[in-house]
């Protein structure tokens, strides 16, 4: 970049590198960066064009381009995604908060509401990453309290530090370790399960788009050979949850009736949906078990 430029010149050198790069919507995340590294919201980029582009950020411009122009994905540049109406903090070591979840979140709580009022509850969650269903629920359901499992110490650090934004560490508890492992001892105690596990088969991880395989975490994506691994081993365990009365899955689109059949496995189950996402596809199963 040379010196001298305006924010709108930088803004077009920005549009046309990324486009050149092979960016299907250049202009779009040129000014996305650009609001983000300025600290403006649309109205006040749109007014501060003719101003100079300020020379102590210039460094830090050029390093932000090249790597969304390597494919990095802009969350993980800018350090955050919103979910659920707030802002989380993301990095490399945990997935993406994608809209699909927000759906699931949604069910959770209309179905938790539903069988339990205004009572107490306690859920547990596998698959922490961002924290990001945990500490919605936790923040929408002020009688919940939340317990969450990540294998990656890494993932629950952010997640941490997001929880501590959202004041709600007294209500969600971090655990590391595999699955529901490190709740066995206390499996009595929960009545909501939540889970989006890593869905993804072997062969569609090679077809993945370059953003997400590259960038985001294999462990967090990676389901085994048919995708399906977590679900196995968590239905299996969760037979001997005693008190259990809601599950709750994100699954991959071709996934339903699959992990349906798994959740109808689990003794007392006594009926399961599977729910579509905004595009139609499916994209949760829930399972009730009533008393």
């Amino acid at each position: 970049m040379h010196t001298g430029q305006t924010i709108r010149e930088a803004f077009a050198g920005a549009s046309s590198f990324l486009r050149e790069r092979g960016s299907d919507s250049p202009e779009f995340e040129a000014e996305l960066l650009l609001r983000r590294l300025l600290g403006l919201n649309r109205t006040g980029l749109f007014m501060k064009m003719v101003e100079p582009f300020p020379a102590d950020v210039a460094l830090q411009w050029n390093k932000w381009l090249e790597r969304r122009a390597g494919g990095e994905p802009i969350q993980y540049i800018v350090g955050d995604q919103e979910f659920y109406g707030r802002v989380y903090a993301v990095s490399p070591s945990v997935l993406i908060p994608r809209p699909e979840t927000e759906l699931l979140v949604e069910g959770v709580l209309q179905e938790g509401k539903s069988l339990f009022g205004d009572e107490e509850v306690r859920v547990a969650e596998v698959g922490t990453g961002s924290g990001c269903i945990s500490i919605s629920l936790a923040l929408e359901a002020p009688k919940w309290a939340v317990t969450t499992v990540d294998l990656s110490s890494e993932a629950l650090e952010v997640a941490r530090r997001n929880a501590t934004s959202y004041d709600v560490l007294e209500r969600v508890t971090f655990m590391q370790g595999n699955l529901v492992e490190p709740l066995i001892s206390q499996r009595d105690q929960f009545q909501i399960f939540v889970s989006n596990p890593p869905y993804i088969s072997s062969d569609e991880m090679l077809g993945l788009e370059k953003q997400v395989r590259d960038f985001e975490p294999h462990l967090a994506l990676h389901g085994g050979d048919d995708g399906l691994n977590p679900y196995r081993l968590l239905c299996r365990d969760l037979c001997s949850w005693p008190n259990l009365r809601l599950v709750a899955f994100e699954i991959g689109a071709s996934q339903g009736a699959e992990v349906e059949r798994l959740v109808q496995s689990i003794p007392s189950i006594s009926k399961t949906e599977i729910r579509q996402d905004y595009a139609g596809l499916d994209r949760m199963v829930f399972g009730w078990r009533h008393r």
